[in-house]
């Protein structure tokens, strides 16, 4: 019998797309619409307005460990959202494991047991396994930087830093796995677990010019 947990061997979760789509750009441009992919990102560097003038990494210079330079020479970044960017850096150890891992986001106490085979791993569409960790990761962000952070407060911050694309956010939920794609559900509950990637191409370009 197939097992329908949301992460499990029959049922895996997507990843959300990490750089332009330029399927989804047609589609759009079929359609008569604009499609922004990271809407904050687009929004504040150069030259990307009118058609196809949209920003991609092709376009910015070739750097090497640039992901502090591009954190910190952004001017529409709050303080607390360039810490948290640095923490969710180290955190992930990103350089040595170019790895992300599934966080809970959320204070309400889950039942992981209804996650993945065996409550510990979410299995991805490509064929991988996350590790899911067990602390809150507002609890490990707020150890880390040692600042009292809400977790709403701290989701907002993710939000903006996924839009800015210095982080890839998949939502770890059933309408974004496998059979809840199939059956076209549509969740409009919060998602409580999340897998949390660096986007690799804000270590290897540099921004320093291109914010506007």
């Amino acid at each position: 019998m197939a097992n329908t947990n949301t992460g499990s061997l029959d049922n895996p979760v997507y990843i959300k797309n990490k750089h332009q789509n330029s399927l989804k750009q047609r589609e759009y441009d079929l359609s008569g619409k604009r499609y922004l992919h990271r809407p904050l990102l687009q929004k504040h560097t150069k030259n990307n307005s009118g058609e196809h003038k949209s920003f991609s990494f092709d376009k910015a210079p070739d750097g090497y460990e640039q992901f502090t330079l591009n954190v910190i020479s952004n001017p529409h970044l709050q303080p607390r959202e360039v810490k948290v960017a640095l923490a969710l850096f180290e955190i992930l150890d990103w350089r040595m494991t170019q790895e992300g891992k599934v966080f809970i986001c959320t204070t309400k106490n889950l039942n992981l047991d209804n996650y993945g085979d065996d409550g510990r791993d979410i299995y991805f569409n490509d064929g991988l396994f996350r590790e899911i960790e067990t602390t809150p990761l507002c609890e490990i962000i707020s150890k880390t930087l040692k600042l009292r952070l809400s977790n709403d407060g701290l989701n907002k911050v993710l939000t903006r830093l996924d839009s800015f694309h210095y982080i890839n956010i998949s939502p770890v939920c059933y309408s974004n796995s496998k059979l809840g794609r199939l059956e076209q559900v549509t969740d409009s509950t919060r998602t409580y677990l999340k897998l949390i990637e660096i986007n690799d191409m804000m270590d290897k370009k540099t921004l320093l010019r291109t914010w506007c």
